[in-house]
């Protein structure tokens, strides 16, 4: 259990940093992106979920982080 666990976070970062430089590349280019198409339907839904997901996180991992460094002191 767990041998995978070490790179969760650094993947989905670096994934999550895509999403991000996709929605500068389309606030940029008024909703569209690099080959000047708009999301689908099935993107723009997965979109509206990872918001809700983002902000879940951040609460979550904010508190998490402060544990984390207690522990550390």
């Amino acid at each position: 259990m767990g041998n995978m666990s070490y790179c969760r976070f650094q993947n989905t970062s670096l994934d999550l940093q895509d999403c991000i430089d996709e929605i500068e590349e389309m606030w940029n280019n008024n909703g569209l992106n690099e080959y000047d198409e708009e999301l689908s339907y099935k993107e723009h839904q997965a979109m509206l979920d990872m918001i809700e997901q983002a902000n879940f996180y951040y609460e979550q991992a904010t508190e998490l982080a402060e544990l984390l460094e207690n522990k550390k002191q």
